[in-house]
């Protein structure tokens, strides 16, 4: 069964999207790194990770739904669902085996990402790292990671659960816009939207000093970690205990 799975993902040519994920969020973070206020601004490693975590709020969601909708469709298709259930599969073990491959590429996906931005940033004359700023980054990253993952789950459980076709599509356009929406009038909303944890992890505000805007650094932010890997975590208990599936769609 190992060996069709990856049969399967080889057909659906996962990787190839996987790639254009990262050109769709890399190529608006390098566009960034060549705006004139990147080249002026004080702390240019936490400018690029708030451009990759505002773009990361607005796409990811819809992304990832893509993601999971692939694997998942070709279940439906030539009903492969029976075929696997007739051969010994569990539905909730085949899910987690998705899971844990599509995971597997984000974290990769991430760790690529990360390198990236440190090479963005290191073109600004104000580039500088220390401990505070090494600390800062490796918890917006791995704490991106953390919310990618539990969006991946979720969407998972949506994508098996439903009976319409579009609806894992309509909840990931419909979330991201609650994030956004979120992201721009409340704070304490972001910690209980989970499309709105990416706003939450923000490095740089806008404090007005005389005439002009100064950038000042906010306190690092664990509680988005905690949050998401509590979603995740349960996410991922549910996606293995679940017992009730639709495995056609209308």
């Amino acid at each position: 069964m190992k060996n069709l799975e990856r049969k399967k993902y080889k057909r659906l040519k996962i990787n190839f999207l996987i790639i254009v994920v990262f050109i769709s969020q890399i190529l608006m973070v390098v566009g960034v790194s060549h705006s004139k206020s990147f080249l002026e601004n004080k702390y240019p490693l936490a400018y690029i990770l708030d451009a990759y975590l505002f773009i990361s709020l607005i796409i990811n969601p819809i992304l990832i739904s893509s993601l999971v909708k692939k694997v998942i469709e070709i279940e439906e298709k030539n009903k492969m669902w029976q075929m696997q259930i007739i051969l010994g599969e569990k539905i909730n073990s085949i899910m987690i085996n998705k899971f844990k491959t599509l995971s597997f590429k984000l974290v990769l996906l991430q760790i690529i990402e990360a390198i990236v931005f440190i090479k963005l940033a290191m073109k600004s004359e104000n580039f500088i790292i220390n401990n505070e700023m090494i600390l800062r980054f490796l918890i917006v990253n791995i704490s991106a990671l953390i919310i990618n993952l539990f969006f991946l789950s979720f969407f998972m459980i949506i994508e098996i659960k439903t009976k319409k076709v579009y609806a894992l599509s309509f909840i990931a356009i419909i979330g991201g816009l609650t994030g956004i929406i979120t992201m721009l009038t409340s704070k304490t909303l972001s910690f209980l939207n989970p499309f709105a944890l990416m706003s939450s992890l923000l490095s740089i505000s806008y404090v007005k000093k005389e005439n002009a805007f100064i950038e000042v650094l906010n306190p690092i932010n664990l509680y988005a970690l905690i949050i998401s890997s509590i979603l995740l975590i349960l996410s991922i208990i549910y996606l293995k205990k679940m017992k009730s599936y639709n495995l056609s769609k209308d």
